[in-house]
């Protein structure tokens, strides 16, 4: 299944959480076909994407389109 690293491309802040840029996160999708450019847009993987969030520590709302957005971070898949 796919593995991705994401790195903050500019330093976030959202009700508390701080992100700084440069910072990475190590995603795990279990889900076949998701890649770097549909991470974020494939509605079948969006709950996975937003646990995977809550286990690196980003516990924000899915409507949060600054956090949950392709434009926040680079996307390499492993």
């Amino acid at each position: 299944m796919p593995n991705f690293i994401i790195t903050a491309i500019h330093n976030i802040d959202r009700n508390g959480l701080h992100i700084d840029r440069g910072q990475q996160f190590t995603l795990h999708i279990n889900m076949p076909g998701i890649t770097p450019v549909n991470l974020f847009n494939n509605s079948r993987c969006q709950d996975a994407l937003i646990q995977q969030f809550k286990i690196n520590g980003i516990d924000v709302p899915k409507t949060d389109y600054g956090i949950y957005s392709r434009g926040a971070w680079d996307i390499k898949m492993l």
